[in-house]
């Protein structure tokens, strides 16, 4: 998280949990379906923007199922714009790259991940 920034995990885990409990990466439960990951991304130069690169994990009984999952992740996520959050105001999500393909010969791996670009405002004006 960047100081004075909404928790962008946070706010993802909040519009997420209505289609399955949500959890973040360093989440100790691993029957959690949805987990949210901050992998990257920075403020801009002013310090106003924080852009940052958030993959969102979906693992269920059985790949197809993740990949419906996924498919409701996107629904929900694509595209949103001016969402207050209990985290914070979160200015807009895009998806960066779609559901990634995991080329495993493995029938269990049952990951499918999809990573997004949430940009929020600096929320705390320090003084």
């Amino acid at each position: 998280m960047t100081a004075g920034f909404p928790d962008v995990e946070d706010a993802l885990c909040e519009l997420l949990d209505i289609l399955a409990p949500t959890g973040t990466a360093t989440d100790e439960d691993f029957t959690i379906p949805i987990r949210v990951n901050r992998t990257g991304g920075q403020a801009d130069r002013l310090g106003l923007q924080d852009a940052a690169i958030v993959t969102v994990t979906c693992f269920t009984e059985t790949r197809s199922a993740s990949q419906a999952l996924n498919a409701r992740v996107r629904m929900t996520l694509a595209g949103q714009a001016d969402v207050p959050t209990a985290a914070g105001y979160i200015d807009s999500i895009s998806e960066q790259v779609a559901p990634i393909p995991t080329f495993d010969p493995n029938p269990d791996e049952r990951r499918v991940e999809s990573v997004w670009t949430v940009v929020s405002r600096l929320q705390d004006v320090p003084a």
